[in-house]
């Protein structure tokens, strides 16, 4: 499975734009904690020092094999 990067810049415009959050994610196809992420991160110092490369987006995309696995579980309430 592949990390999902964003470039720096893109983080930059989406964090400017940030009036309101849930709009401004939905509306560039992210989640909108990673949104509030990168908010916070940019208030750090250190998030100006650090290389973009660094700076890597996880996302989890479950396979299909664990999609069937999460399915067939069952819950018995007694």
């Amino acid at each position: 499975m592949q990390r999902k990067r964003y470039p720096i810049e893109f983080k930059q415009q989406l964090v400017q734009e940030a009036g309101n959050a849930s709009q401004v994610a939905r509306r560039h196809g992210i989640d909108v904690k990673m949104l509030y992420r990168w908010i916070r991160d940019s208030k750090h110092a250190d998030w100006q020092n650090t290389p973009a490369e660094a700076k890597a987006v996880t996302s989890y995309t479950p396979s299909p094999l664990e999609k069937r696995i999460w399915k067939s579980r069952s819950f018995v309430i007694l």
